[in-house]
């Protein structure tokens, strides 16, 4: 199989696995325990948390480990809990439907058509009891990077939190919070070749988050429960390697899929590119194709040999078409045509040179 959804999740890295196993092997002790054996394990959290702190600019102590990028989202929404909050209309479903349930009010910023929410747009929405701010990073179904920096300055002049989720972009472009203006900020690690199951929240020192698990201390009271050590190693090892080569890795993948896109212009008429006015993730597109459904393409290019999507895996299985792309504009027809294309570290050349043929094939049938 041809592997195209890294958006959905990747493949874990081999050194991952080993800190993971060897995380289980000699740091099996609770890390709250007073006692000198749990030394490895409050060793290896520490490590963790430095590791992710490293990756998106910030101090470990701005760290909290959480199950992942939903409960992270979850909890950065209690920010706004019982008010009102602005939300861009192409979040995640952690976001939209959490701030749907845990808001008053909630008003949507819609996205241009390239999918960018604009700081106008954010402004516009805003009232003078709005709590919140939630702008995602990058978009899981375009690949779109959004201008979270500018909004963020907005957010300061109203003195008003910024939420961003950031779980498809950690890992693959610089992240930094500070840069950024970030006063929230999540990620998860099986988002860049780290485990499943867990994630990360940061908040900013001085910011205030209530904690959405209630139980002990831990976390420095911000998340109850006997931290998931294998799983928050594994997260700092993705995280280490992600910082090494992460500019190199870009590029390539910025290549890799730039010719893809050319090429299933040429082989496919009617090919489009969503986004294509705006900055994107180096390994993720939208393509929208013509005649098949997004259904009717994954079947069909799954019995060939090549995994795609229509969009978010977490609603992959739904019948209603995107709410992305719906915001962009589409017409319900044209967006229940779009696939998602999504590479990652192991995607080579020659996989998508095959993929392009079969998708031509399916197309032209």
């Amino acid at each position: 199989m041809i592997y195209l959804d890294h958006a959905a999740t990747t493949p874990t890295d081999g050194r991952v696995v080993e800190e993971m196993t060897r995380c289980m092997r000699d740091s099996w002790r609770n890390p709250s325990a007073a006692y000198s054996g749990a030394g490895a394990a409050r060793r290896a959290l520490r490590k963790a948390r430095q590791s992710v702190a490293a990756l998106i600019g910030a101090t470990p102590q701005e760290i909290t480990f959480t199950s992942g990028g939903s409960e992270a989202n979850n909890q950065a929404l209690l920010i706004a809990r019982g008010g009102h909050a602005v939300v861009s209309a192409i979040e995640h479903a952690s976001v939209l439907n959490a701030a749907k349930s845990i808001c008053k009010e909630v008003t949507l910023a819609a996205p241009d058509a390239d999918g960018r929410v604009s700081p106008e747009a954010v402004a516009r929405a805003l009232r003078p009891d709005t709590r919140l701010i939630s702008v995602m990073l990058a978009n899981n179904e375009t690949g779109v990077i959004q201008p979270v920096a500018q909004i963020a300055a907005i957010a300061r002049d109203r003195h008003i939190p910024l939420h961003c989720d950031a779980v498809q972009a950690a890992g693959h472009i610089p992240v930094d919070v500070k840069a950024l203006g970030a006063d929230v900020l999540t990620l998860s690690g099986h988002k860049f070749c780290g485990p499943r199951g867990v994630g990360a929240l940061y908040v900013r020192q001085g910011v205030s988050v209530p904690p959405l698990i209630l139980g002990g201390g831990q976390e420095l009271g911000r998340r109850a429960g006997t931290e998931n050590l294998p799983a928050i190693a594994g997260l700092g090892a993705a995280a280490e390697i992600a910082l090494t080569d992460m500019n190199e890795e870009a590029a390539r993948e910025a290549a890799l899929l730039d010719a893809f896109i050319e090429e299933i212009g040429r082989r496919v008429p009617g090919a489009r590119l969503l986004g294509e006015g705006a900055p994107r993730l180096p390994g993720v597109a939208a393509l929208l194709m013509p005649r098949l459904t997004s259904e009717q393409a994954i079947a069909a290019l799954d019995a060939r040999g090549v995994e795609v999507s229509g969009g978010a895996a977490c609603a992959s299985r739904e019948a209603a078409v995107s709410h992305v792309y719906r915001a962009m504009g589409l017409s319900e027809a044209d967006a229940a045509r779009v696939i998602r294309v999504s590479i990652g570290r192991g995607t080579a050349e020659k996989d998508l040179r095959t993929a392009a043929e079969i998708m031509e094939g399916v197309y032209r049938v």
